[in-house]
């Protein structure tokens, strides 16, 4: 093996010290870091709730239920502020009716960077004497993601005298990945697919996603595949909106080269849609899973969300996410259908003899004449 292998290994040692615990490794872990500070409050079980921007890493097809743009801005901090983590994220609807043509139809888009700290690295002189000290980045990660989803499909459903509505989400995103271990960088590509179902009336969502499926990314000469992911879970909401709103969730992932899995259940609860609770906990873990969370809304638009997260990737960790939302939709809008396609229209005949074509009016006979009478002629009236 090359020395620069040798040192692109040392470097992911240093740089990565939490790797799979499974048959298999992958790189750039921070992949697989749980994003949004309401989602890691509720154990990461979000793959069938969906319904805001941070559906971009759980489950993309949640993308085309949003009612409104939404701007989010996530830090964590962790490993005693040595590595942290920025994310700029923004998803909102779109004015089409999708592609199938049914209406409520999504977009996002996401930068995230990430800092794997600072690390010493010394040379020695032949004699073993020190012959320079040097700092550097330890590694960075860089992703870019952009993503698209839509209703496919509404299946009615009835159930004794009530009829329940059903409604089909996909969504599909990319992303481009460029991570850099001391001096060295790779680059790949990578996209995500979700499918997610939902019913309004029972408060029931069923949701499946696999993410991270790509190329594997090269340092120098050594190919290291990416955290490839398959995820699913159920959802129930429940309550009064108005005054009180619970939301439970539970959700499972497996990773595919570690071949390991994990189970999550999460659990939020708002009061009148202004102070949260959450509450989480993640299952076959080596580590503690316990999550809880809050979060704080003003007005509908802006919103605080703070997570503290027990054994997770970054070991004890705050994740802080903002939101601003704007430009709502109304359901009436996203709801709206692409209109049947006609193929031509006849076109209008037009006649060449306009008067030819005119109908013809039939005037009534004329009345005859009256013909005065004549007076007769004899004796005069006066004589009788």
């Amino acid at each position: 093996m090359s020395k620069r292998a040798l040192g692109v290994l040392a470097g992911l040692a240093l740089a990565l010290p939490v790797r799979g615990e499974g048959p298999g490794t992958t790189a750039v872990p921070i992949l697989q870091v749980p994003l949004s500070a309401r989602a890691a409050g509720m154990g990461t079980s979000f793959t069938a709730v969906a319904d805001d921007a941070s559906a971009l890493y759980y489950n993309p097809a949640g993308l085309a239920r949003l009612g409104a743009r939404e701007l989010a801005f996530t830090f964590n901090s962790g490993a005693g502020g040595e590595t942290s983590l920025q994310n700029l994220a923004y998803a909102g609807p779109t004015p089409f009716s999708g592609l199938s043509g049914h209406g409520y139809s999504g977009a996002a888009a996401s930068l995230l960077y990430s800092r794997s700290g600072i690390i010493e690295v010394n040379r020695l002189n032949p004699d073993g004497s020190l012959a320079s000290s040097q700092s550097l980045s330890a590694g960075s990660d860089l992703v870019l993601t952009g993503a698209y989803a839509e209703r496919v499909a509404m299946s009615p459903i009835e159930s004794g005298n009530a009829t329940y509505q059903v409604d089909h989400f996909v969504g599909v995103s990319g992303k481009y990945v460029r991570s850099t271990i001391l001096t060295y960088s790779a680059s790949a590509f990578a996209a995500d697919f979700g499918y997610l179902v939902n019913s309004p009336e029972s408060g029931w969502s069923f949701g499946a996603s696999a993410l991270n499926f790509g190329r594997k990314i090269r340092y120098v000469d050594e190919d290291e595949p990416l955290p490839s992911t398959l995820r699913g879970g159920f959802a129930w909401r429940g309550g009064t909106p108005a005054e009180h709103s619970v939301l439970a969730s539970l959700d499972g992932d497996y990773l595919l080269i570690e071949e390991q899995w994990h189970a999550n259940a999460g659990l939020e609860y708002f009061w009148e849609k202004l102070y949260g609770a959450r509450l989480g906990y993640q299952f076959h873990r080596d580590e503690a899973g316990l999550t809880m969370g809050l979060g704080l809304r003003w007005q509908g638009r802006l919103m605080l969300d703070y997570a503290w997260a027990l054994g997770q990737v970054l070991s004890s960790s705050h994740r802080v996410t903002m939101t601003y939302r704007f430009g709502g939709a109304s359901k009436a809008q996203r709801a709206r259908e692409r209109r049947p396609f006609i193929e031509s229209v006849p076109e209008r005949v037009q006649p060449r003899d306009i008067e030819q074509r005119r109908p013809r009016v039939v005037e009534p006979p004329a009345r005859p004449r009256e013909v005065p009478r004549e007076r007769v002629q004899g004796v005069p009236g006066w004589i009788y």
